[in-house]
């Protein structure tokens, strides 16, 4: 199954009918929402907003609670410092709404690998990790 991606239209301008045609285009499952219906509708894997919100990290921290794993933080106008409150408020990733197409699929492909990668090994208890053989003492060149 697909991962769905749900795209939640609020302060993004035009952006929102954009990305959602790009990102279908590209194959991706999109569903669109408002702000005001993501509380009542199902959760997506991963869910793609602006956060513009005061406190984004109680914004960020609801969302989770509501069974979004991956939050992508969106602008329309991206700054250096805001990417940074929002990574540290609890955003997985952020991206620039109107970049070029290819772009776009690029960075969103990245968000899904990640999220595939984790969910793996969150599934088989490794997380990631594989055991390092122990090599001390032994020459690795000939």
């Amino acid at each position: 199954m697909k991962t769905e991606l749900l795209l939640v239209r609020d302060a993004l301008q035009g952006a929102a009918p954009w990305m959602t045609q790009v990102l279908r285009d590209a194959g991706f499952n999109v569903r669109t929402t408002s702000r005001a219906e993501l509380g009542e509708i199902a959760p997506a894997e991963v869910v793609l907003l602006r956060i513009g919100d005061r406190n984004p990290t109680a914004v960020c921290w609801t969302l989770h609670r509501q069974g979004y794993r991956w939050i992508v933080a969106v602008s329309g106008s991206p700054s250096s410092q805001e990417c940074i409150r929002l990574l540290n408020a609890g955003a997985d990733y952020y991206i620039d709404a109107w970049l070029p197409a290819e772009e776009l699929v690029a960075r969103v492909r990245v968000v899904l690998r990640f999220a595939a990668w984790l969910s793996e090994s969150y599934d088989h208890g490794t997380l990631g990790h594989q055991p390092i053989p122990n090599t001390a003492g032994r020459r690795t060149h000939q």
